[in-house]
């Protein structure tokens, strides 16, 4: 039977193996260890500067070379590709010193072809390491192995007690039920009677409707007990790690919320926040497409074109010791990436036992490690020493959030707001600014400055059918969106022009649901305005459609597929305008920005179609008099954006 990581890797399009390679023509190819540890002279080598810290014996001669390449040794293919790839590099470039050996250069970025080229950079290399114990033991990582389990607890144990910026304030909170896992039925439970306890979340992909949930129905039987052979092989897995960690209580969703009941859904979407804030530790199954796709699976080691081979290296007693050469660690995209619910899950938790496709990964607002590597991983974010004051949230800009957020999927466009309402709520009580559909209140107008963030020839998207937001709402749209207001490190940034917002009125959806799903909203705001007519001509173009303004072109930017048909009142309203901070000095670049909107049908209401730029930046030079000028000559006026 096929192992469940070589089906993984085949379709992502890797190669596999539990195994290191050797062969004849690798296997007497010996490092210094000094010299796997040292730092060689970088990417720039040429061949006077080749020393015993960078130069490795890879062949005594090219036909050597060329003849393991043809049997199949993957390090001198791996290699000698470069003989076909680079068209300047012919086999007597190899020859370096003019023994005909052929030599490898270990450098800070790893082992790679040594040639004549002196400064050319090439792509190639491999890490290499020296491993304590026998490397072969780190290609079959099973994250349900014993010794697996021991560094999860260890890394859990030692965050709970060593690391403050992980600690969330003292609190009372248990979710309203959990799974109790530490017997041999798995049974759903009030957690009224439990007192403070510990509890880990669980963050997954559901992939569909879940075989095994709590409604109206099945909440009784479930407090009675859930056979764990009917739990989905997902839940089912963190189950088996809960237990491992010796953590008595479990929390999914699915399980833990009454799904039929919308007021228990709504209920318990408000305690969110504190259900992962103040878990023992969040444990995501990244890489399972569905609650059927379980994660508790033997990884092997991934790879693009060299598997990981067996070498050896001379310690500095002459004895001989294990190295290996392998290719750097791929950053796979993983299925719970895509997924917009688990945004949320993993941004509040303050400690993520992730399972990767490759891997199994700790991380927490301290310390990144990751166990199934053939080399030490480990990061201290705060490596100073000194004392970080608490954990923010709302220490992201806000448009980081929103970028991030909106590029995943959902498999209900209604829960575009509903998905992110944890995180807002949090935002709230760290910023005390007032949540308006996406948006906040402090940060208009600004915060209308975004964009749908197409790319390349991708499509864009048509508009819901159904309404969840208002249209000057990122929300309101499925496309991914970006912000123009740059980040503050930034030399150029956007400062409203002639635009105030007067009011700003959201109704949620339900009494108390303010940062969820929204039935109305609107926005009156006065500015600078241009009325275009019925009757405007757009000129298609590759950054979006040029529309004429007096002498002046502008470049609008639609929000959806559909566009401006015939018929539609437009006109266009100036947001802001780009100026560069150059230190004490501030000059005003020829750049503005703002909204392009139909009439709604009542009095001075407007909606938002999409968004112009006009002359950003000096890249339009001269235009900026011009630009100036046409903007000069719009009018004053008040509308409602709906």
């Amino acid at each position: 039977m096929e192992r469940h990581a070589e089906r993984k890797a085949r379709e992502l399009g890797y190669n596999h193996t539990y195994e290191l390679h050797s062969c004849q023509y690798c296997s007497w190819i010996v490092f210094d260890q000094a010299d796997v540890g040292a730092k060689g002279d970088g990417e720039h080598l040429f061949a006077d500067q080749l020393s015993s810290a960078s130069n490795v014996v890879l062949a005594d001669n090219l036909a050597d070379a060329l003849r393991a390449r043809d049997a199949n040794c993957p390090l001198l293919g791996y290699l000698l590709s470069e003989l076909m790839d680079d068209p300047e590099l012919s086999p007597a470039m190899l020859d370096v010193d003019g023994s005909g050996t052929v030599y490898g250069s270990l450098t800070d970025r790893g082992l790679k072809l040594s040639h004549r080229l002196g400064g050319m950079a090439l792509v190639n290399m491999l890490k290499v390491s020296i491993h304590s114990d026998d490397p072969a033991a780190s290609l079959d990582c099973d994250p349900a192995s014993p010794a697996a389990f021991e560094l999860s607890r260890s890394w859990v144990s030692t965050c709970a007690s060593s690391h403050p910026l992980c600690r969330p304030p003292p609190s009372p909170f248990m979710p309203t039920r959990v799974l109790q896992v530490n017997e041999q039925v798995v049974r759903l439970r009030e957690s009224f009677d439990l007192g403070k306890n510990q509890w880990c979340a669980l963050s997954y992909v559901w992939g569909g409707d879940q075989p095994v949930k709590t409604t109206k129905a099945s909440l009784h039987k479930h407090y009675n007990g859930i056979a764990f052979d009917r739990l989905p092989q997902a839940l089912g897995d963190a189950v088996r790690v809960c237990r491992a960690l010796g953590v008595p209580y479990l929390w999914i969703d699915a399980l833990c919320i009454v799904q039929d009941d919308p007021a228990d859904l709504r209920s318990e979407l408000s305690r969110m926040p504190e259900i992962y804030q103040y878990a023992t530790a969040t444990i995501s199954a990244a890489s399972s497409t569905k609650a059927d796709d379980g994660f508790l699976f033997p990884r092997g080691h991934w790879y693009r074109q060299c598997p990981p081979v067996r070498l050896q290296a001379v310690t500095e007693s002459g004895g001989r010791v294990a190295a290996f050469a392998y290719e750097k660690r791929l950053w796979e995209s993983e299925p719970i990436g895509w997924r917009a619910w688990t945004f949320q899950e993993h941004a509040l938790s303050p400690r993520v036992l992730s399972y990767r496709s490759t891997l199994l990964e700790w991380s927490c607002r301290t310390l990144a490690d990751s166990y199934g590597l053939l080399e030490p991983t480990t990061l201290l974010r705060n490596s100073s020493g000194v004392p970080e004051p608490p954990y923010s949230l709302s220490a992201t800009p806000w448009s980081d959030i929103v970028e991030g957020y909106s590029m995943r999927r959902l498999t209900f466009g209604s829960d575009k707001l509903r998905a992110l309402s944890a995180i807002a709520r949090v935002y709230h009580r760290e910023t005390g600014k007032k949540y308006l559909a996406g948006l906040w209140e402090e940060d208009l107008p600004l915060g209308l400055c975004w964009v749908p963030a197409m790319h390349g020839d991708s499509p864009r998207i048509p508009p819901p059918a159904e309404y969840r937001a208002p249209s000057w709402s990122w929300a309101s749209i499925d496309s991914p969106v970006a912000y123009l207001a740059p980040h503050p490190s930034d030399q150029n940034h956007l400062r409203a022009t002639r635009c105030e917002v007067l009011s700003a009125v959201v109704t949620p959806a339900y009494a108390g649901g303010e940062f969820d799903s929204v039935a109305s909203g609107s926005l009156t705001v006065r500015g600078a305005m241009k009325a275009l007519g019925s009757s405007v001509h757009l000129d298609w173009c590759s950054d979006g459609a040029e529309i004429r303004v007096g002498r002046h072109t502008v470049v609008v930017t639609l929000d959806a597929e559909d566009g401006v048909g015939p018929g539609r009142v437009l006109s266009l309203l100036l947001l802001a305008e780009f100026f560069e901070d150059q230190g004490e000095e501030e000059s005003v670049s020829p750049g503005y920005v703002g909204l392009l909107l139909e009439e709604a049908g009542q009095r001075d209401a407007r909606r938002r179609l999409g968004s112009f730029q006009c002359c950003r930046g000096a890249e339009f030079g001269e235009g900026h008099d011009r630009c100036r000028a046409t903007f000069e000559g719009f009018e004053d006026r008040t509308a409602i954006l709906i």
